[in-house]
């Protein structure tokens, strides 16, 4: 279980581990405020151009100079189609519209490995992406030869190489 929470958000008290529902999880003695762990949710587009992929490289850590799908993390009240509009203007500069759910992939993300459940949508994008925001670079990359081992995250690598071999289809 990771440590991020440490102290009460409600009284601040000093948070202890206790086991619940067959989960071990973080529980404030004093008020009885439970830290769950939950999932953030993220967004991330699959574009394509022909028989190739989109590709952003990463600018920033965790994995800094890694491959990864362009997206990231949604704000409070947005949806996540909203989200990843938002994501992809800020990351590629370009206009996208977010098109058929292809499915959830669960992940964790940055130092103690906070828990991200990951949407992926197709994409269709408006304009040519260039590299903005936390992105270094971007690459049209062939199907069916994506850097899998240069992917940031392994439930990308899995997803993409699922993608790869046509096991994740778009219509």
């Amino acid at each position: 279980m990771a440590q991020r929470a440490r102290f009460c958000m409600a009284c601040g008290a000093p948070l202890a581990a206790v086991r619940e529902e067959g989960q071990v999880r973080r529980r404030c003695r004093r008020c009885g405020w439970t830290f769950y762990d939950n999932p953030v949710p993220a967004v991330l587009g699959i574009a394509e151009r022909g028989q190739r992929v989109l590709l952003a490289r990463r600018a920033a850590p965790p994995h800094r100079g890694t491959w990864d799908l362009p997206g990231g993390f949604l704000e409070a009240g947005e949806t996540p189609e909203r989200a990843l509009v938002r994501e992809l203007r800020e990351e590629l500069g370009v206009r996208a519209t977010a098109g058929r759910f292809l499915g959830f992939f669960t992940e964790t993300y940055g130092p103690g490995g906070m828990p991200i459940l990951a949407a992926v949508y197709r994409v269709r994008l408006a304009g040519e992406p260039r590299a903005m925001s936390d992105v270094s670079e971007v690459r049209w990359f062939p199907r069916r030869r994506l850097p899998l081992g240069e992917i940031a995250f392994p439930a990308m690598r899995r997803a993409l190489a699922a993608y790869g071999r046509g096991a994740l289809r778009l219509p």
